[in-house]
């Protein structure tokens, strides 16, 4: 393997050092950038919290939701500029601030010569609004991501190729002249204080790559500054050709030369150098600024680095040579022996390695995290990233609108009709009144007796919230909790997925162990179809499990609030018999209402008839399995009006669907005003011998459900 540990056991270290040791905040400016993003996971890996400060210029917040999703792992993001001190500050207000890693800056050489003023304000006065804040506030580690172009043309001076930290300074750049600017203000200010201040200046020349995983790489906004992102751009097909800045260098092959990291080892770098600071200050008891170069001390060319990108990509990009590009010099090759020696860094991957992963990347996100037909909008007041509502086929035929809060399908548009009821904020669905509308019902959906059950010998109580049942997990609902992420992506025309987690932890609720459950939305526009994947596993303790969407739809809506006049047909009428408790006696019994054998319709009147009932797609089996996404896809519903003519099918692989009417809905909608089918396991199977299996998760095992929503008009 080229990675010495997974994320998953990195996960597991960083929960066991959790329990033992108070966790350090870490404070990473531009943390939803390229460079940033990829440290924020070592530093989550590494056991640190992390609060993530970006003012989205040259990122996207796609970058961290997807780190929530690698990570398994929330982080707080604010959208601020740091030149803007009023909005600054109440991050060390809300947090405590531990040490700050800071990426934050305009970046690229060549406009640096083009809006130099730009540049002097945004990363100057940035950098000193956070070093007032910080002094402020106590915060005295500060990891600076500086660069080697401090360095300017180092081979005016003999013997300084490769680049040691003792090498004369002369930016050649307005960009480098920032950099080398912001480190004079650190030794300033650590001469200062030296008993106080503790600063890390990491020089470095040019990161490539991306995380192995796939899920985040670099994706500058505009026209790419760096090499490797253009040539993944002309790979895709976002860019005609690459164009070389010059080729009469004298190098090997008359481009320039280069010191080329791979991300994570950079990353990790800046992991080092924090632990560094972090030690010092247990052990030193005094206040340090020291420099160090970050690479891999050898030198690639452009043309090498091109040939390493076309083997990775399997083919010859187009490119053309042209003329020097203001600001760039021969050679910046690293000499990182002091990193290596005080740091105990080193990078372990190659340019080939990079290349590969940034293939990886490319392929799986040809667009990066800007991807056509996704909308995206804030569901509260406060404009919390984490809480926003996300659509997927925004724009076309169908399209779906997903919630953070509970994974939920808020909307459903038909040819531009809304077939869902819904709200148009958060708070709404937190609301006591609001009956899980559009939610992943969890861990368990419907309803337990008198909330009781018995799991691998230990009996449970929850709380009763429906008459004396529990109902969709009682205080542990999910629907009032929000699911981290998504990660959205678009592999093909057409096709869209939103994925979701869950890290339900024992302690959040009533019901045992630590679950985990992945919700995929995956919209299909052509077919307009919604599939829906469900999967969980549990750490600890065993835990029921029984997973469902809990949308109510009105396929009349545009024309009518009512459900009337819907025809609705079911695949079997064998149906659970309830006592007046709604509880399952252990009887099947049949209920009135067509079935889709039948080529017959019941017809939804405006109060009757009236379903809350759990049907059975086959009453002679007894399931046992508690992943069913494997099994057979059943058509369970069929649903149609004839006023909007829109059609819906009800696909599941589950052994029931509970059918029910509206006849008391969520706060602000009056009965009927729609109807649900949501596919799952049996009513009270947890204290159903014969059906408990299959709601009964232990650890090692996996549950797994799928529905499908398909719709004609």
């Amino acid at each position: 393997m080229k990675y010495s540990q997974t994320t998953e056991n990195n996960i597991n270290q960083y929960k066991r050092r959790k329990m033992t040791q108070q966790v350090k905040k870490v404070l990473v400016t531009g943390g939803a950038g390229y460079i940033g993003s990829h440290t924020v996971v070592e530093l989550i890996e590494n056991g640190y919290e992390v609060v993530v400060v970006d003012n989205l210029s040259n990122s996207s917040y796609d970058s961290v939701s997807r780190i929530e999703i690698l990570t398994k792992h929330h982080v707080p993001f604010y959208d601020v500029d740091l030149c803007d001190r009023e909005h600054l500050e109440p991050v060390f207000k809300e947090h405590k601030i531990d040490s700050v890693i800071h990426f934050a800056g305009l970046k690229a050489v060549g406009e640096s010569t083009q809006i130099p003023l730009e540049y002097y304000h945004n990363n100057i006065l940035g950098t000193l609004v956070l070093l007032e804040l910080m002094k402020k506030y106590d915060v005295a580690k500060f990891v600076f991501s500086s660069s080697a172009t401090v360095y300017g043309d180092a081979t005016r001076f003999p013997d300084m190729i490769p680049i040691p930290e003792e090498c004369p300074l002369g930016p050649t750049n307005p960009y480098g002249n920032t950099k080398f600017t912001i480190e004079k203000i650190l030794n300033d200010l650590y001469n200062s204080q030296t008993d106080t201040w503790k600063f890390a200046i990491l020089r470095y020349f040019n990161p490539i790559g991306a995380h192995p995983s796939g899920l985040i790489g670099e994706d500058p906004l505009g026209i790419p500054n760096n090499l490797l992102p253009y040539m993944a751009q002309v790979a895709s097909g976002r860019r005609e050709k690459l164009y070389v800045f010059g080729n009469d260098y004298d190098s090997r092959d008359g481009t320039p030369i280069r010191d080329y990291i791979h991300v994570v080892d950079l990353a990790k770098g800046h992991i080092a150098a924090l632990k560094y600071l972090d030690s010092f200050e247990t052990t030193k008891k005094t206040g340090i600024c020291r420099e160090w170069n970050l690479g891999s001390g050898t030198g690639s060319t452009v043309l090498e680095v091109y040939r390493a990108f076309c083997k990775a990509c399997g083919e010859d990009i187009p490119y053309e040579i042209t003329g020097r590009r203001a600001g760039d010099v021969l050679n910046l090759t690293a000499k990182p022996d002091r990193a290596k020696k005080e740091l105990k860094w080193q990078t372990e991957l190659n340019v080939d390695n990079a290349c590969e992963d940034l293939q990886k990347w490319n392929t799986e996100n040809p667009f990066g995290y800007q991807l056509n037909g996704v909308e995206a909008k804030f569901a509260t007041p406060e404009k919390e990233f984490d809480a926003r509502f996300i659509t997927i086929g925004a724009g076309t035929k169908f399209a779906a609108t997903i919630a953070n809060m509970g994974a939920t399908l808020v909307d459903l548009k038909v040819d531009g009709q809304s077939v869902v009821i819904g709200y148009d904020d958060e708070a709404s669905y937190a609301d006591p009144e609001a009956c899980y509308l559009g939610a992943t019902v969890g861990r368990y959906a419907n309803r337990i007796a008198h909330g009781k059950f018995n799991l691998n010998g230990t009996d449970y109580q929850l709380t009763i919230n429906n008459d004396v049942n529990a109902n969709h997990s009682s205080i542990s609902s999910f629907h009032t909790k929000r699911f981290l992420g998504p990660i959205v992506r678009n592999p093909s025309q057409g096709i869209y997925t939103a994925e979701y987690i869950l890290m339900d932890k024992e302690s959040d609720g009533e019901l045992p162990g630590d679950f985990e459950v992945r919700v995929t939305y995956t919209l299909n526009v052509e077919e307009k179809t919604l599939d829906m994947d469900y999967e969980g596993k549990v750490q600890g303790k065993a835990t029921p499990i029984n997973m469902t969407n809990h949308s109510y739809f009105n396929l009349n809506k545009v024309n009518n609030p009512s459900i009337e006049g819907t025809e609705i047909a079911v695949i079997s009428d064998d149906c659970i018999d309830v006592d007046e408790h709604t509880i399952p006696t252990g009887k099947i019994i049949k209920r009135e209402i067509a079935t889709i054998s039948s080529g017959k319709s019941t017809i939804l009147g405006k109060d009757e008839p009236k379903y809350d009932y759990n049907f059975l797609v086959d009453a002679s089996s007894a399931p046992k399995e508690t992943d069913t996404r494997s099994q057979k896809l059943n058509l369970v519903t069929k649903a149609y009006h004839p006023e909007s003519k829109i059609g819906l099918e009800v696909y599941s692989t589950e052994p029931s669907y509970q059918i029910y009417t509206g006849d008391w809905l969520a706060a602000g909608f009056a009965p009927r005003e729609g109807f649900a089918v949501e596919p799952g396991r049996y009513v009270n199977a947890i204290n159903q011998p014969k059906w408990k299996d299959c709601v009964s998760l232990n650890p090692g095992q996996t549950y797994g459900a799928k529905i499908v929503y398909k719709f004609s008009s």
